[in-house]
């Protein structure tokens, strides 16, 4: 082998070590994306099967006692006295809770949906407040007829977190 050829075959290693670590680093970046997206696609899997849970809940504690309703008689947003989680009786009792995946080894408890039952490292926040009915982005001071709720769902692995709504309506 000559010095051209020599020359040649060192250029061709070290050609093929660049494309070999620009592969690698393509690599592991598409991996990190993957990832992600498993988490997020979880996440919009939890929050869609809370918010089915919560829409088949009645719209207000006061529909569980009365066939008409006014105004007046829907109750704040919120669970009543002695109201915990499963034992909510109506849609606004979900707000302000937080629900987390259970602890590595840990039996889950009646405490945390089902949903999230097979997860880890997990939260969602909720929230449920009136919405002025001819503009659900905008919260109302008074009680209506429709209902925003919305859910937050993040990951500890993972940066970005799903926010969900639902608008129900009497």
């Amino acid at each position: 082998m000559n010095t051209g050829q020599m020359a040649l075959t060192i250029a061709a290693f070290m050609l093929l070590g660049i494309v070999m670590l620009n592969f690698r680093s393509a690599n592991f970046q598409n991996s990190t994306v993957l990832e992600g997206n498993e988490y997020t696609q979880r996440a919009v899997a939890i929050g869609r099967s809370l918010i089915e849970e919560m829409s088949r809940k009645p719209f207000d504690a006061a529909m569980n006692s009365k066939k008409v309703v006014r105004l007046s008689d829907l109750t704040s947003c919120g669970p009543g006295w002695g109201e915990v989680y499963p034992h909510f009786n109506d849609l606004d009792d979900y707000h302000r809770s937080e629900f987390y995946s259970p602890e590595a080894g840990v039996t889950p408890g009646s405490e945390t949906p089902s949903c999230l039952h097979d997860t880890w490292g997990y939260t969602v926040r909720v929230r449920v407040e009136y919405v002025s009915p001819s503009n659900p982005d905008l919260t109302s001071t008074s009680r209506t007829f429709t209902k925003r709720v919305m859910l937050w769902i993040s990951n500890e692995f993972s940066e970005d977190t799903v926010t969900m709504s639902y608008i129900a309506a009497y």
